[in-house]
C-alpha cells in the first residue's frame, strides 16, 4: 500500500514540538512534517488543520481540500493509498498518535474515518456555497469547539490568517476583511488582537447578518485595521 507523505508547504512559524508519547504540538502555520513512519495515524485533540493537494498550488502553497477539527483522524489518506497531501495548522494544534488499524480489529477506526469524511464533506459544501458572509459565518462557528458552540458568553477564539480563511471559503482576502469590518460595526465581533476574535457563538449563529457585508469600508481607520489582518 502506498503511504501518505506529508510535505511542508514552505516557510512556517516556529516549528512543531518534538513527537512524544503525549502527542505533537503544532504552532499556527506549522506543517505536519515527514516522519520516519509515513503511514502514522493521528487524532486532532485541539486546534484546526487544513488538508491540501499540492499538485494545484494556490497562494498559500496548496489547494485546499478539507478542514480538520478536534476529534478528527489525521492520516486517513494513507490508509487508502493516497499520497502527497499537505497538512498545516491553521491555529495552534495538538495531535495524539494512534496505532495503525489491523483488520478485522481495525474496522471501527475505518468506520469512524468514513463518518468523518461524510461530515467534513457536508461542511465543505456549506463553506463553498451561498453568500461569502454565510460561508464565513459557518467557518467561524466550525472553529469554535463543539462543546462551546451553544454558549452565550463572549469568549476569545484563535483564528487562521486572512489568506487561509479566504482559501477555505473560496473568496478573496479583501472580501474577508470587509466582512470582519462589518461584523465589528455590528458589534458581533471584536478582533483587536491579531488572529484572535471575541464573540458569542450563540449570538453569531442566531442573529440575522445584514446584507452588504462585502462592500468596501470607506472609513480609513477601519480599513487600516482590516488591512492589518492581511499583513
Amino acid at each position: 500500500m502506498e503511504s501518505i507523505l506529508f510535505i511542508a508547504p514552505g516557510a512556517a512559524s516556529p516549528g512543531p514540538a518534538p513527537d512524544t508519547a503525549e502527542g505533537l504540538f503544532l504552532p499556527a502555520g506549522s506543517p505536519l512534517a515527514p516522519c520516519a513512519d509515513a503511514t502514522r495515524l493521528w487524532r486532532l485533540t485541539e486546534g484546526a488543520l487544513r488538508l491540501d493537494r499540492p499538485e494545484a498550488a494556490d497562494a498559500t502553497g496548496g489547494s485546499f481540500t478539507q478542514l480538520l477539527l478536534p476529534g478528527d483522524l489525521v492520516g486517513l489518506e494513507g490508509l487508502t493509498g493516497a499520497a502527497g497531501y499537505q497538512v498545516r495548522a491553521l491555529v495552534a494544534s495538538h495531535l495524539q498518535p494512534l496505532p495503525l488499524p489491523t483488520l478485522p480489529a481495525g474496522w471501527p477506526v475505518l468506520a469512524e474515518g468514513l463518518g468523518q469524511q461524510q461530515r467534513r464533506g457536508e461542511d465543505l459544501l456549506r463553506l463553498r456555497s451561498g453568500t461569502a458572509q454565510a460561508r464565513f459565518k459557518h467557518l467561524l462557528l466550525l472553529l469554535v469547539p463543539e462543546a462551546s458552540r451553544r454558549e452565550g458568553d463572549v469568549s476569545a477564539w484563535p483564528l487562521p490568517t486572512l489568506k487561509d480563511m479566504a482559501a477555505i471559503i473560496d473568496t478573496a482576502p479583501e472580501t474577508v476583511s470587509r466582512i470582519l469590518g462589518n461584523l465589528r460595526r455590528q458589534h458581533l465581533l471584536d478582533d483587536r488582537q491579531r488572529q484572535v476574535a471575541s464573540f458569542s457563538p450563540t449570538r453569531l449563529r442566531e442573529v440575522e447578518w445584514p446584507a452588504g457585508m462585502t462592500r468596501t469600508d470607506r472609513n480609513p481607520r477601519r480599513r487600516r485595521a482590516a488591512e492589518a489582518w492581511a499583513a
